[in-house]
């Protein structure tokens, strides 16, 4: 079976959307450097129009929807948008720009307003989820998931916080009954995490330095953005080592830090076996290790397709995974004990 993860070999959407794209920009260029172009109002909320709106359309019907991209690749457009038309537009003709420095503060408080509206929902489920596992932050994740797309997308957002804000005193998510097997310890992850962060932090210091000089409104935003990919990183490092894969005799949870997540009966896996290379594209297995910086050295192969479920309601399924683990043998050895 193939898994959805296999790349798009349709470059059709991706080329008409790379015309469309470039057409659209030059003629807001042209317009933009008109001498009416100052003196006639309507024209900067035009072109603010074109590149808010029609801009990242044209991306959800020529890339998103033919590629399956997630719902997180569209808001990136528009963060990208945003900062486009910030830099094309000049200072005295911002004013339709100013009316969204507040945007993004809006949403978070609508989705906030939402999830205020359904309290009695979020109260019910989570009481429901408590009484089936009695811990607080599962029966907040099954509380936050019964809002749909909002709920999913502060469920994510709260995760993120949630590890980023964890101290490396915590201790690994581990029920009693389980076998943990971590991910981190022998791949050079952790080092490999710091230097990432080192990396991002000087770079965020230089593109913000020298976006102060060439554009003091995108500047903001750029560091903005830096800074959450750097709370998103380090939040990532700490949930790779506080949730480690977990085999019992009756359930196999395989945790991805907090971005995959799968779930399934112990029984569902059929064979486990030491891989030695990564598969080829195509093959029908679905990579897992990328996000731990490290080649899969373990493919597990289930009896029916699984699905692995990622942040904001993203979803993967195949029958064959492609993991890292520091023990893989040791994982091999018990998952045939307790067959």
């Amino acid at each position: 079976m193939t898994s959805s993860l296999r790349p798009p070999v349709r470059l059709g959407p991706l080329l008409w959307f790379g015309a469309l794209a470039s057409l659209l920009l030059g003629i807001e260029n042209l317009v933009i450097h008109q001498p009416v172009f100052s003196q006639r109002p309507a024209l900067p909320v035009g072109v603010a129009f074109d590149l808010l709106v029609c801009l990242p359309l044209l991306f959800y019907f020529l890339v998103m929807r033919p590629y399956r991209l997630p719902l997180t690749s569209l808001v990136a457009v528009l963060g990208a948008c945003l900062g486009l038309a910030s830099w094309l537009l000049p200072a005295a003709q911002q004013a339709p720009l100013r009316a969204l420095r507040l945007l993004p503060a809006l949403l978070e408080a609508a989705a906030l307003g939402l999830a205020a509206t359904r309290a009695r929902r979020l109260v019910h489920t989570y009481r429901a989820a408590y009484a089936r596992e009695p811990h607080v932050w599962p029966s907040a994740q099954a509380a936050m998931r019964s809002l749909g797309a909002v709920g999913e997308l502060l469920l994510a957002e709260l995760t993120v916080l949630r590890y980023a804000g964890l101290g490396w005193w915590a201790r690994p998510e581990r029920p009693i009954r389980a076998t943990a097997f971590s991910s981190y310890r022998e791949s050079g992850f952790v080092a490999l995490v710091a230097t990432a962060a080192g990396v991002l932090v000087v770079e965020a210091t230089c593109v913000h330095l020298l976006a102060q000089h060439w554009c003091p409104a995108l500047a903001p935003w750029l560091l903005l953005a830096d800074a959450y990919g750097l709370v998103f990183l380090l939040g990532h490092a700490q949930a790779v080592r506080l949730r480690p894969v977990l085999l019992s005799p009756d359930e196999l949870r395989l945790r991805i830090g907090f971005v995959w997540e799968l779930a399934v009966p112990r029984t569902a896996l059929v064979a486990a076996e030491a891989l030695h290379e990564a598969p080829a594209a195509g093959s029908g297995v679905l990579g897992l290790s990328k996000l731990l910086f490290a080649s899969p050295n373990l493919l597990l192969t289930f009896a029916k397709p699984v699905v692995v479920v990622g942040p904001y309601g993203l979803r993967r399924t195949a029958r064959r995974l492609a993991v890292y683990l520091d023990q893989p043998q040791q994982f091999i050895a018990a998952s045939r004990l307790h067959s």
